[in-house]
């Protein structure tokens, strides 16, 4: 495994492997965060922490495992303690109030996202952007959330029809 290359050369000194793991991780953590928070700033603040409690307990993971199920547990963990915690706030939304975060115009991928956010459950919004945005394979989605391949599978196709029925009433 190619992961677990590049943090066996970290634990042995080569901190320019941090890229390579940084790399090759980095969108499945943001997705996890997103799919869990709803939140594009706190999801990036997860992958920050992620990254920062991933380093200072490297040399216990155990080489041969599944190195990105252990990334993303720690992200899974880290945006679960912060949607706790934050559980009472009230949050605004980016696109109702550009101006106020010195946006003029979101990215162009943001309103579909919006979209899929507040249509799909937790899981299918998390599998619809593994496969699609981190291009992962649903058998590598099935070992990281522990589902049968089978699962992610009707998760996906379920996420599909329920975007295309969304995007059909909205006349996209």
């Amino acid at each position: 495994m190619a992961l677990d290359k590049f943090i066996k050369k970290f634990i042995n000194g080569d901190t320019s492997a941090f890229d390579d793991i940084y790399n090759l991780t980095q969108k499945s953590v943001y997705y996890v965060a997103l799919s869990i928070l709803r939140d594009k700033a706190l999801a990036e603040d997860v992958m920050q922490t992620t990254y920062m409690r991933m380093l200072k307990s490297i040399r216990s993971y155990t080489l041969g495992t599944n190195a990105s199920a252990w990334i993303y547990t720690i992200a899974r963990n880290e945006a679960l303690n912060i949607k706790k915690a934050r559980m009472r706030e009230q949050s605004v939304d980016e696109y109702e109030n550009k101006t106020l975060f010195g946006m003029s115009e979101p990215d162009k991928y943001g309103d579909l996202i919006d979209l899929a956010k507040r249509i799909l459950a937790d899981d299918e919004f998390s599998i619809l952007m593994l496969v699609t945005a981190c291009s992962y394979k649903r058998k590598e989605i099935g070992k990281m959330l522990g589902i049968p391949i089978s699962t992610v599978t009707w998760k996906y196709q379920n996420a599909l029809l329920k975007m295309r029925n969304a995007l059909e009433k909205e006349g996209r």
